[in-house]
């Protein structure tokens, strides 16, 4: 059965990411044998060969049936596959055991899983390197939502091309990247295939999807007990959704409230929270053998727990700040540096119209509104008397212009959270 589901969230809380992890598993592997081979002969790496093994089976492994496979290839292999997974497993020991980079598998139900997006960071030549004789499948396509995204652009359009043969211009229907999906789906039905839709909200729903909005129904599909099917106005062919593709899309809260989405979409997708997860946020960091409450004297937990209580009580809910800001960091300056570039120029879209908000979130000002030490979002006054001879009859108040201070140091983060009580 297809799914039609939206992920929603605040900025930053890995929607996209998610996302790209399930792009995976729209994604078949073809690798040959003789890569395995010369890959383990060439850097006897035995994450390596497992890794290439699992992946080539585009399916979850056992430990035997990964070591069934590892026996045919003649290698003389004489390790043991299930330390080797639990050595570079994402998951912690139960019983404190050291893990070793790269850590990319991770165990479900009995099988082994391959963390692709956690392998192509480790190593982002892994598929040239590795599979030079093998290729990639992909069941699925990503398109991003915009203003200026059409019906013609999403299901078909007239666009002039240049024929082959007479070379001569063509202003024959082309089929958009909706329609283009569904033929590959429809054509192979075995498979399930996706199309995933970053930034969803951010369309015109009615003008894209067309009368095709009643089609993608799970019902509606084509071979379902409601089955529909629409002409399409430019080819003027008949046209049904299959039943093996999924549509998967995600939307930013901060951009559009959920409640004002159109409500024609609302009624046909599932929607799926994504809140600010702070333990996936530890984890990122634990992994990297870093201590995510001390990372030089900051404790970035903390810290982002406590900027997000703020812009709640401020603000709302819909504009705290995701974890995936801090994901990477590895250092104080690192830190700063996602304060000053990243998380501020943020904040001062949330509260454009009141930027001393900003200073509120950030500590910035004591009970009389003046510059604590290490402020880090600071202000000038600019006084009309010292910078106007003459001001007639306006009546012109004094003004606050804010910027970020060039000298953000390591107390001025710490500040942001100290002697809050969570």
């Amino acid at each position: 059965m297809a799914e039609n589901i939206i992920f929603y969230g605040p900025p930053g809380t890995g929607k996209t990411y998610y996302m790209q992890k399930q792009i995976e598993k729209y994604t078949d592997y073809i690798i040959d044998d003789a890569d395995i081979v010369d890959s383990y002969t060439v850097k006897s790496a035995e994450w390596l060969l497992i890794a290439l093994v699992i992946m080539q089976n585009n399916n979850p492994m056992n430990s035997s049936d990964i070591m069934s496979k590892i026996s045919t290839l003649s290698l003389g292999y004489s390790g043991t596959v299930s330390d080797v997974l639990e050595d570079h497993s994402i998951q912690d020991s139960p019983l404190g055991l050291t893990r070793r980079q790269p850590r990319i598998f991770f165990e479900d139900g009995g099988k082994w899983f391959v963390d692709r997006l956690r392998l192509l960071e480790y190593d982002p030549n892994f598929i040239s390197n590795y599979m030079k004789h093998g290729a990639v499948e992909k069941r699925y396509d990503f398109v991003t939502f915009h203003q200026s995204f059409t019906y013609e652009d999403f299901i078909e359009g007239i666009r002039p091309s240049v024929n082959p043969t007479t070379r001569l211009l063509d202003y024959d229907p082309q089929p958009g990247v909706f329609k283009r999906i569904c033929e590959k789906a429809r054509a192979n039905r075995a498979k399930q295939y996706a199309l995933f839709i970053d930034e969803i909200n951010r369309g015109n729903i009615s003008e894209i999807f067309g009368e095709l909005i009643s089609l993608i129904e799970l019902d509606k599909r084509e071979g379902q007990y409601c089955e529909l099917e629409a002409v399409l106005p430019y080819s003027k062919t008949a046209f049904k959704v299959p039943n093996n593709l999924n549509i998967i899309g995600t939307m930013n809260s901060a951009d559009k409230s959920i409640a004002t989405i159109d409500m024609a979409l609302r009624r046909r997708f599932e929607f799926i929270n994504f809140p600010c997860n702070y333990n996936v946020l530890e984890k990122a960091i634990s992994l990297k053998g870093l201590d995510p409450h001390n990372i030089d004297g900051i404790d970035v937990i903390k810290l982002l727990k406590v900027i997000n209580k703020r812009i709640e009580l401020l603000l709302d809910s819909d504009h705290i700040i995701g974890h995936a800001y801090f994901m990477k960091v590895e250092t104080g300056r690192q830190i700063i540096s996602v304060i000053t570039k990243k998380i501020i120029p943020l904040l001062e879209e949330h509260f454009f119209d009141d930027l001393q908000k900003i200073q509120l979130v950030l500590n910035d000002i004591d009970d009389t509104g003046a510059l604590v030490k290490d402020a880090i979002y600071v202000h000038e006054e600019l006084d009309p008397d010292k910078l106007l001879n003459f001001v007639g009859e306006y009546v012109i108040e004094p003004k606050k212009i804010y910027h970020v201070n060039q000298h953000v140091i390591v107390a001025g983060i710490i500040k942001i959270y100290n002697g809050v009580a969570l």
